[in-house]
């Protein structure tokens, strides 16, 4: 987990990295990049 004082600037490069989809597969952030520009955005709390 990223603490505060070395989060991301607004703007700034995300570094790459992988998570799994809802039917397991892995997806990598260099994926989604190759296809054009992607905008993250993360969700605190449970489903």
């Amino acid at each position: 987990m990223l603490k505060y004082s070395t989060s991301l600037k607004p703007g700034a490069t995300a570094p790459d990295f992988s998570l799994p989809t809802n039917r397991g597969d892995q997806r990598s952030l260099a994926e989604y990049l190759a296809r054009g520009p992607v905008l993250l955005a993360f969700h605190r709390g449970t489903w």
